[in-house]
């Protein structure tokens, strides 16, 4: 039993569960025991299934000993735990000489640490999830493509989202959770948008985000992409400085941001402030506390947030079948942050079914100049989910890590320090891996 790896991974939530699902298929094989903690001991037993090679463990709120004991004993730690607790976790594991995978992005604390893990001989790989991780492997194999072949790139826009299927697609949001709801209802108000047009910078503060919107199509279905809040930074990491545009964003389905941006002028997602309710507070008397004071007398609630907003009324259409404008029913909590409120609502009407599926879409755009001439080509990927379990977020946010394991167990990624996946030495083999399992883009040609 000397021989046995031991995966430790912490967390064991909805993203989980493909990860470790691979993970328990290659364990025999492997010669690897797969560790799986949570807060929630339920939670983790249900995704090592009883499997002989699977051990679920409770983790502590309040106490790091046992946790910090087993990433000291483990072979790699996998950290499915929310983004701030990264560092601490990859603080431990360092000192005790055991890589680290995280989906997260790297941040400042992270940073800070590769010093300290290439003393140790450490690879700490972060990104490796959907977005950020596939999204720069497979926009950096197409971009190293280009530079290869002699060419100098002009334009790069790259569009992910978590969607719905199409035959799961039921409601007039085209929209149902796959992921951190709470994410979903504070996209945009992070900052301002700044990216890249025609070689001005462009910026778009928050309460336009869900206004500015590009129209991008893959496999014959239409979408709305928005901008994420800084796309600049890409200039130095994917090595385009001099690029003349460059746009990072998400997808969502026509008419979903339209609608959503309605809350967002109103107010009724942000998360600055606690309020409370009178008691019977009904969704449409919550709905005009948003709206100002001289629409009072205006009409139906649906009328005044007309009014107020000009939304058209497909958009007013969505806001009633979120319920938004009951007479009857209300929030079932009545104090809290607006964004809370929303939330708990969302939550419930955009559920994900036993027998839903859910959908990725990511789409990349690259126009470029060779031997004189402007070129352009898209690479994308659309991949539906198998169920409301192994839903196709879990897949593309789970698998790449599951791919990485191996090699960094045995060092032939040959690198240390904290690092993210967007050289040819990770997203060779780990898009070849992903391809095996069906997770394919397709490049094609378009007119410049």
């Amino acid at each position: 039993m000397d021989s046995q790896k031991v995966i430790l991974v912490l967390g064991a939530g909805r993203s989980s569960s493909s990860l470790i699902a691979h993970l328990l298929g290659q364990s025999e094989g492997e010669g690897w025991e797969i560790h799986v903690g949570d807060l929630d001991l339920s939670a983790a037993v249900s995704k090592v299934k009883g499997h002989p090679r699977g051990h679920a463990f409770q983790m502590s709120a309040s106490d790091a000993t046992d946790r910090d004991t087993r990433i000291a004993s483990a072979d790699l730690v996998i950290s499915m735990l929310p983004a701030f607790m990264h560092p601490e976790v990859a603080r431990v594991a360092i000192e005790a000489g055991v890589h680290v995978l995280t989906p997260s992005y790297v941040s400042d604390d992270m940073k800070a640490l590769d010093d300290r893990a290439k003393a140790q001989g450490v690879l700490v790989l972060n990104e490796m999830g959907l977005d950020p991780g596939i999204d720069h492997m497979s926009a950096m194999q197409v971009i190293d493509d280009i530079r290869e072949a002699g060419g100098t790139m002009v334009s790069f826009a790259s569009y992910c989202g978590g969607l719905v299927a199409p035959a799961s697609d039921d409601n007039p949001w085209h929209y149902k959770l796959s992921w951190n709801p709470r994410n979903v209802v504070l996209a945009g108000q992070g900052g301002a948008a700044t990216f890249l047009d025609r070689g001005r910078v462009r910026m778009v503060p928050p309460h336009k985000t869900f206004q500015a919107l590009t129209p991008v199509e893959v496999g014959g279905r239409k979408y709305d992409g928005y901008p994420n809040r800084d796309s600049l930074g890409y200039r130095e990491l994917y090595g385009l400085q001099g690029i003349q545009s460059l746009v990072r964003g998400t997808l969502r389905g026509e008419g979903f941001c339209q609608a959503w941006d309605v809350l967002v002028q109103l107010g009724m997602v942000r998360d600055d402030a606690s309020l409370e309710w009178p008691s019977g507070t009904t969704w449409a008397g919550w709905t005009r506390t948003f709206l100002p004071a001289d629409l009072d007398g205006v009409g139906t609630v649906r009328e005044a947030v007309a009014h107020a907003t000009e939304a058209e009324a497909d958009a007013l259409d969505k806001l009633a079948w979120l319920g938004l404008f009951d007479e009857v029913k209300g929030p079932a909590s009545l104090e809290g942050t607006p964004a809370q409120i929303v939330e708990a609502l969302v939550t419930d009407r955009w559920v994900l079914g036993a027998n839903d599926r859910d959908m990725i879409v990511m789409w990349h755009k690259f126009e470029y100049d060779l031997e004189g001439e402007r070129k352009a080509k898209t690479s994308s990927l659309s991949l539906e989910g198998k169920d409301s379990t192994f839903t196709a977020m879990s897949d593309t946010v789970g698998l790449p890590m599951a791919l990485a394991v191996k090699p960094m167990l045995e060092d032939t990624f040959g690198t240390t320090g904290v690092d993210v996946p967007m050289s040819k030495t990770y997203y060779a083999p780990l898009l070849a891996g992903l391809a095996e399992l069906g997770i394919v883009f397709e490049e094609r040609e378009i007119e410049a």
